[in-house]
């Protein structure tokens, strides 16, 4: 199970990368070492409140959308998110869901 650190990591990196942005610019953009953008995306550090202000606005982003990273979880923890999710649907949303999940398998 990934903690908070790593998912949070793995959010930065993804808009990092979604920007192309090297962990140097965005350093520069937000005021500090590239080795702590590192840091950061690797879930070995997590940065301040007023880095994480810094960081939304490097993105263009508010800070809470930095924290939205539920899709970014391990496979498994995934699927038992998915599963405690569909069991709550009532029949025809989850009839719905079913043909969305179809129409992605068959890409």
């Amino acid at each position: 199970m990934s903690n908070i650190k790593e998912l949070f990591g793995k959010k930065i990196k993804e808009l990092r990368k979604r920007q192309n942005f090297t962990q140097a610019q965005l350093a520069e953009l937000v005021n500090v070492d590239d080795k702590h953008i590192s840091c950061i995306e690797s879930g070995k550090n997590f940065p301040s409140p007023d880095l994480i202000d810094r960081i939304s606005k490097a993105f263009k982003l508010e800070p809470k959308d930095l924290f939205e990273f539920y899709y970014l979880q391990e496979r498994e923890d995934l699927k038992d998110e998915i599963h405690r999710l569909v069991e709550q649907l009532p029949t025809n949303e989850l009839a719905l869901t079913y043909k969305y999940i179809r129409t992605f398998l068959l890409r």
